[in-house]
């Protein structure tokens, strides 16, 4: 400014303001006189520069400038906008906007899945926001890797996926586009950006694949999950309780003040409010038998083929072999009288390994596989069918015709379905009226008078939802979000309304607090006696407990030990550590495990004030054909596992070897918070 003002030029000019290094005058012109300003300046530069005063100033201000900018961090503006990296990976960026799309995303995904709004900060208090830049650094460091190992993947390839991807496959089994379109908008990509996406995903899975393979399990391992899965006990027990160790005597009045002083916490009466509410669902406003059946068939025709026609599913199984002499062997033995099953066994394989389970033919992934089951009759082995993955033998086991569900049938379902459609549009115009009243500070129950809604009124509720006599408050909507946000809030305080599960919302006030209080023990004196007596019976049955598990141990029989207390023995046989028993609570089937066998156990029983005392009869490894493919399936998983363990270990060190740099200020700015 000093300079324009030493160039002799008289200028109008109102406003002047420093901006990426540009000095830049304003007035009415705008842009012309911002223009007309740079000109004077460079003018007013030139003219200084020709004195050695001149040169001597400009290089003191300009070096100001400098470490002004340096200071201040304009460099940023040089360095490509590093506000917008949240993260950086090796080479690879994680842009601010890119972060915030995809937790918005993870944000909306959670809404539907819970059913009701998820707000950011609710979001950010379980740790979403590091999830999902988590995810976002280990599929960048992927990324990173993919580049460094020059893999690459055609576009023709990409279009053959997407056209076999199952999600955008139409009722008639082949790719829909309008599907395909509906679920790109759904997700926010254009066409171009879904496919460089898809690129990137399937050059991941091209290196997680690989290390990955088939992981195979430590011999240890799968015995000792056999075993953990597969091990089966018979065992005989007894339950005692009151009747066999006696009722506890009534405590004299000292016992009893000591108790009560040392147990105050659990007879002090709690903080107790008075909760007015309104809640109002999609379903208060628009009744089922208020849609015409018009509408409803219309509805039917529409979703007919996606929802009410039923393809037909078949039981599938397939058995890959290594070669096709292999498999036709196979074949020729079956078709002289062996299993498909026996084969199965020979090739020491489990039922597990070969089963597709009950599928339609469009979700069978070879369609050489899906041709040959939806071919055969129930019961029936394929000759040697030439797969995607080799050499196949297919059966089929069962069959579930076609159907198509009646309207009749749907018609209430859809009614229902079109009734709470049509509340939803509604709902919100009484959400904007209720909330405008709000604003106007009118009392909760004036509003519900006014728009015709009902008020609820809660006289005395405690935190849990239960009356000062303990009864339980039945129907109350949503009823542990509505009681943590009452007890959170206080009199007279304008609470923000709360969105349920069915769409809907709940308005509510607090209107008056009981606080918590000690209570003298003369007001509660029958609990106390009541909570002393059950103290004593817990002690005195846990110590008949250990007495009678120490003579089963030491010699005594079952029988022995029933009859002296009169009461029967109950058996219990082929039971699994994760099996139910309607006589055997969890905790005495754990202590069934827990022992060897011919041992004694106790463990708490059904009741409280019961205990369960056992002797392990009989201990033995299951080999049924169930078993056998309950142990394929859980070694399946315990591969997945391995997998997935392999593709962590190796994520986790190439984001080492690349270097994690996270900005918390820019990951702040992209949420919306301090």
């Amino acid at each position: 400014m000093l300079l324009l003002l030493a160039s002799g030029r008289q200028t109008r000019f109102a406003k002047h303001r420093i901006a990426g290094g540009a000095l830049l005058a304003y007035d009415g012109a705008g842009q012309v006189n911002g223009r007309i300003g740079l000109l004077l300046m460079m003018d007013g530069f030139r003219k200084a520069g020709q004195s050695l005063v001149g040169r001597i100033v400009i290089t003191v201000m300009f070096g100001f400038l400098v470490f002004s900018f340096a200071l201040w961090g304009i460099g940023d503006i040089f360095r490509g906008y590093g506000l917008r990296t949240v993260a950086s990976v090796g080479s690879s960026e994680i842009d601010s906007q890119a972060y915030r799309t995809a937790f918005q995303t993870e944000l909306q995904s959670m809404s539907r899945r819970y059913g009701r709004n998820i707000t950011t900060e609710q979001a950010l208090s379980v740790g979403v926001d590091r999830q999902v830049l988590g995810r976002m650094i280990s599929e960048a460091a992927l990324d990173d890797r993919a580049r460094g190992m020059k893999l690459g993947i055609s576009d023709e390839a990409i279009v053959k996926k997407l056209l076999t991807d199952r999600n955008f496959t139409g009722p008639n089994g082949q790719f829909d586009k309008a599907r395909f379109n509906e679920a790109l908008r759904a997700a926010g990509y254009t066409e171009a950006g879904f496919i460089a996406e898809q690129r990137k995903l399937d050059l991941r899975q091209q290196i997680i694949q690989s290390l990955a393979g088939a992981p195979q399990v430590p011999t240890l391992v799968s015995d000792a999950l056999n075993v953990f899965t597969n091990e089966e006990r018979s065992a005989e027990f007894i339950v005692i309780g009151k009747d066999q160790i006696g009722a506890s005597v009534t405590p004299d009045d000292a016992t009893l003040t000591k108790f009560f002083d040392e147990n105050k916490q659990s007879f002090k009466a709690p903080e107790y409010r008075k909760i007015a509410y309104v809640a109002l669902s999609p379903a208060d406003l628009v009744s089922p038998d208020s849609i015409a059946e018009p509408d409803a068939r219309a509805k039917y025709d529409a979703d007919l083929a996606t929802r009410y026609t039923f393809p037909e599913k078949r039981a599938v199984r397939q058995l890959v072999l290594a070669s096709e002499a292999d498999a036709k062997a196979a074949s020729d033995r079956i078709k002289s009288g062996a299993s498909f099953d026996d084969i199965v066994a020979e090739k020491k394989l489990q039922k597990a390994d070969t089963d597709l389970g009950l599928v339609e033919k469009q979700r069978i992934l070879d369609p050489a596989v899906a041709e040959a089951a939806f071919g055969l009759a129930n019961g029936a082995v394929s000759d040697v069918v030439t797969g995607k993955f080799g050499f196949i033998l297919v059966t089929v086991s069962d069959i579930v015709p076609a159907e198509t569900r009646s309207f009749e049938s749907a018609l209430p379902e859809i009614r229902a379905a079109l009734a709470i459609s049509k509340g939803k549009e509604l709902i919100r115009d009484f959400h904007d009226k209720v909330e405008d009243q709000r604003a106007s500070a009118k009392p909760l129950a004036e509003i519900a008078k006014d728009l015709s809604l009902k008020l609820s009124v809660l006289d005395a509720t405690d935190r849990a939802g239960r009356t000062p006599d303990g009864a339980s408050i039945d129907a109350i909507p949503e009823r542990d979000t509505l009681l943590n946000a009452a007890f959170s809030s206080d009199i007279g305080v304008d609470n923000e309304p709360l969105a349920t599960r069915m769409a809907g919302y709940v308005w509510f006030d607090v209107q008056g607090i009981t606080p918590a209080r000690e209570r003298p023990i003369d007001e509660v004196k029958d609990k106390v006696i009541a909570a002393w007596q059950d103290d004593d019976l817990n002690a005195r049955l846990a110590a008949k407990s250990v007495e009678l598990v120490a003579s089963l141990n030491t010699g005594k029989t079952m029988q022995e030990v029933a009859s002296a207390l009169n009461v029967s023995i109950k058996t219990v046989t082929g039971l699994k550590r994760n099996g139910q028993n309607k006589e055997l609570p969890q905790s005495a089937v754990a202590q069934l495990f827990a022992v060897p066998e011919g041992a004694a156990g106790s463990a708490i029983g059904g009741q409280p004030l019961e205990r369960v005392i056992m002797r392990v009869t009989k201990a033995e490894l299951a080999s049924s054909a169930t078993a056998l493919a309950e142990m394929g399936k859980i070694m399946n998983e315990v591969k997945l596992s391995l997998a997935d363990d392999y593709a962590n270990a190796y994520v986790a060190e190439t984001q080492k070897e690349l270097g994690v740099t996270v900005n918390d200020k820019v990951l702040g700015m992209a949420l919306g918070v301090n």
